[in-house]
């Protein structure tokens, strides 16, 4: 038993050098230092991962055309988005004065962003047809190309 406690004693490492239960101020200062820099790399890994402007231009894009792709299949409705230099906007067919009028879905604005196309207006028909095109969004040296034809 005696020799159990000599084992015992001898395993046992002082928690400081003054033997005082507690921590220095220098192991404080270590571990906040670490706490900091562990923050500052998630932090820098998180800002990473936000889309650029420009993919959020083509995905806002993506979604105008499917939601009136979507509309005027579910509607009935002839639909044509027009692209200008600045904005987008889907237009329908009143079929009583067979003229255009504003439709009901947002207009898409773009103000720092470049964006040209083949073609100016985009008919979408009620069975589903999309007039192909070609659309290159671009800002601040990125560009990406979105095609409406199905591939």
């Amino acid at each position: 038993m005696a020799l159990m406690a000599k084992r015992v004693a001898v395993m046992k490492i002082p928690i400081s050098a003054t033997k005082n239960k507690g921590f220095t101020l220098v192991e404080l200062l270590i571990v906040l230092l670490v706490i900091g820099i562990i923050t500052a790399v998630a932090m820098l890994s998180i800002n990473a991962a936000r889309p650029s402007p420009a993919q959020l231009l083509l995905a806002q894009f993506k979604n105008q055309v499917q939601l009136a792709q979507h509309t005027a299949q579910l509607k009935n409705l002839d639909l044509r988005i027009l692209i200008t230099s600045d904005q987008s906007n889907v237009e329908r067919l009143n079929p009583k004065t067979q003229k255009w009028e504003v439709s009901n879905i947002p207009a898409l604005i773009w103000k720092e962003a470049s964006v040209s196309t083949d073609q100016d207006t985009i008919t979408i028909s009620p069975n589903g047809y999309i007039t192909p095109a070609f659309i290159n969004l671009s800002h601040k040296g990125e560009s990406h190309r979105f095609s409406t034809s199905v591939p």
